[in-house]
């Protein structure tokens, strides 16, 4: 074995790498969906490096770039994600080479780095020194109230509607919810989008809608405006959507008296960022496994 790394060449290497990712990771990973997610990204096309033996692909990295926003701040951030290695090449520490070296080619263009593991990749994060955020990322189920009087009013919205001022009151880092983002990020039909209006107040909310054993549930996707109108938005749109459940995030900026939690979400990042990654704040669309 004669292994050399290459930065991928987005015209040339996306079919063989889909061929490869369909190895393992689920039929999700087609040429359209690669590009949208890695090409198209607003907040820059992602680093990929590729690891070639004989010419051919046998291990990919694909690392995304990220923007967080603080009071018109911006904290550049790269998240390393999609990585595949050829079933032939496993246990040669492919994985770790093409995580270290892509990271060190990209030094000069992030200001953190934060990635989402699953289960499986967990253990191999933190044998590279990578350490959990240090607060909980609690999902919880709440119990609407059909006969709660809200008099706010609800619209529901389509992408070319999407009006986005910019936010510069965020008290922690968030997802730079820009109007590009969000017509990039929501665009697939899992997703609806309501804005809600109360008092002079404006929040665009984005959920999706699933069945909890059997029960029609409203899952909080994302959000922005004003987060203090965000509890009567979310109570408005159960009784709009005659969902008797709502499954949501804690850390944003919700909870509900009739509540509990489901389970934890995980964030692990690659340094100690001392005040920033106590400031941290995701949504669960920042979360979803599509990214």
């Amino acid at each position: 074995m004669n292994l050399s790394y290459r930065k991928i060449d987005y015209q040339n290497d996306v079919e063989e790498i889909i061929n490869l990712l369909t190895l393992s990771l689920s039929d999700r990973q087609t040429s359209s969906f690669f590009l949208w997610k890695h090409f198209q990204n607003p907040f820059g096309k992602s680093y990929g490096l590729l690891a070639i033996d004989q010419g051919k692909i046998v291990g990919v990295r694909m690392f995304m770039f990220w923007e967080f926003s603080k009071n018109g701040e911006i904290l550049r951030a790269i998240r390393p994600v999609d990585t595949i290695t050829h079933p032939d090449y496993r246990g040669k520490g492919i994985f770790k080479s093409l995580t270290l070296q892509g990271l060190n080619d990209c030094k000069k263009d992030y200001d953190i780095i934060f990635n989402t593991p699953n289960e499986n990749s967990y253990p191999g994060y933190i044998k590279m020194g990578w350490i959990d955020l240090p607060f909980k990322l609690n999902f919880k189920i709440a119990v609407t109230n059909p006969f709660y009087h809200i008099s706010g009013e609800i619209i529901k919205q389509d992408l070319s509607q999407i009006s986005i001022s910019k936010n510069t009151n965020n008290t922690s880092w968030s997802t730079n919810h820009t109007e590009e983002f969000f017509k990039w990020r929501y665009q697939d039909i899992d997703y609806n989008i309501v804005l809600f209006k109360e008092n002079g107040d404006e929040l665009l909310l984005v959920y999706r809608l699933k069945k909890l054993k059997g029960v029609k549930t409203i899952v909080i996707v994302d959000s922005v405006g004003e987060n203090s109108i965000k509890k009567h938005a979310v109570l408005r749109l159960g009784q709009m959507e005659k969902a008797p459940l709502i499954y949501y995030l804690q850390q944003q900026d919700l909870d509900y008296k009739l509540s509990f939690k489901v389970s934890n979400g995980r964030v692990v990042v690659k340094e100690d960022f001392n005040e920033v990654r106590f400031n941290l704040n995701f949504s669960i669309g920042d979360l979803e496994g599509r990214l």
